[in-house]
């Protein structure tokens, strides 16, 4: 793999979503429109520069494919670098650099087509799964796409009323169910509105996106197609869930597409990995070339890597997205969490780099 190509887009606008989230819009210039094709569900890795230190981030992507301008969905989190940077200091017209779209969660239409897609997000988890719906139903039409969404309350539900609209458009291929898992409750008038616990006016469901609600939803929604599909997008647990609810189902493993939202500063470092090298020599190709770095105690092979200077390949720095992945060809090496390859190529050799420790004291990879 070669060091990573980034461009510099130019923001064409910003939407607020919800009072915490915003949609930030880029259009491509021609010339470089071509390294900006990507399949609905992937994400795009920016680059900024915060007080002095260079940070990235992988952020899914909202918009579908087919459309003129790429998009991405960012919710402020407490104590996020970048999140909180974007929302407030990003404005129409400025240049922000980013490397072509990646990611190996994601939705292939066939125009001839006809499926059922089961969805499940929550909170900002619903950012791929908006570019996979919008895709699918222009490019995809027979099939019928089911959407679990959850949130905390009515006022973090982000794309809201684009999926009404979407719902209402698409009637008969679209079907949407919210959950909320604290939904706002209004003081009511009188004495006992006084020392009442007030009243909501939610009429939809209420509860987190758990196994009973999962059970729930896909009795309501049987499908008109015994070819299905699930697509998952959320927090850890609520994936752990679906996946479990799924295969509880005896849904097969392989129809089962997921994607964890981490956090970098979420992402805190776990127990130690068993059996590390207290520090290891690792020698690993990157543009052609073999660079040797000498680990200190504790770091993965990503920290090892930057802090020599070299520039591999990497965003999110939580496990969460293929950015760095890497093979080992000789030595071992112990992840502390991975969440975005699987077993068959844990089994081949690969590993995300932000996430790897030596457990031999010597470890070649290559940066592919």
């Amino acid at each position: 793999m070669s060091q990573p190509t980034f461009f510099s887009l130019p923001i064409s606008s910003i939407q607020p979503e919800t009072d915490k989230a915003i949609t930030v819009s880029f259009k491509p210039a021609a010339a470089d429109a071509e390294h900006f094709e990507f399949l609905a569900g992937q994400y795009l890795t920016l680059k900024f520069l915060v007080h002095g230190k260079e940070e990235r981030r992988a952020y899914s992507m909202c918009s579908a494919p087919y459309e003129d301008e790429i998009a991405v969905t960012v919710k402020r989190v407490e104590g996020g670098i970048v999140s909180n940077y974007i929302a407030d200091n990003l404005k129409v017209g400025d240049m922000v650099e980013m490397m072509p779209p990646q990611g190996r969660f994601m939705a292939k239409p066939d125009p001839a087509g006809r499926r059922d897609y089961y969805l499940f997000g929550a909170g900002s988890g619903i950012t791929p799964l908006m570019s996979i719906t919008r895709e699918l139903l222009e490019q995809e039409p027979k099939s019928r796409i089911h959407l679990l969404y959850g949130n905390r309350d009515e006022e973090n539900i982000i794309f809201e009323k684009q999926l009404q609209t979407l719902e209402e458009r698409h009637k008969g291929q679209l079907f949407v169910q919210h959950t909320l898992s604290r939904p706002i409750k209004h003081k009511v008038g009188g004495l006992r509105g006084l020392f009442g616990r007030g009243k909501t006016n939610w009429n939809g469901s209420t509860g987190r996106v758990d196994i009973p609600t999962v059970h729930g939803f896909l009795h309501d929604n049987p499908g008109a197609s015994d070819n299905k599909s699930y697509y998952i997008c959320g927090p850890g647990q609520m994936i752990d869930n679906v996946e479990q609810a799924l295969l509880g189902l005896g849904v097969k493993k392989s129809d089962i597409h997921s994607e964890r939202f981490l956090s970098a500063n979420s992402a805190q470092k776990k127990a130690a990995p068993n059996t590390p090298i207290a520090s290891g020599k690792v020698i690993a190709k990157l543009s052609g070339k073999e660079i040797t770095v000498e680990l200190k105690p504790g770091q993965t092979i990503l920290d090892g890597l930057l802090e020599a200077g070299a520039s591999p390949p990497y965003s999110c720095l939580a496990g969460a997205c293929s950015t760095c992945m890497a093979k080992v060809t000789k030595g071992g090496v112990k992840m502390e969490v991975c969440f975005a390859i699987d077993d068959d190529e844990i089994a081949e050799g690969y590993i995300l780099a932000c996430q790897a420790h030596p457990t031999t004291p010597e470890v070649y990879v290559e940066f592919e």
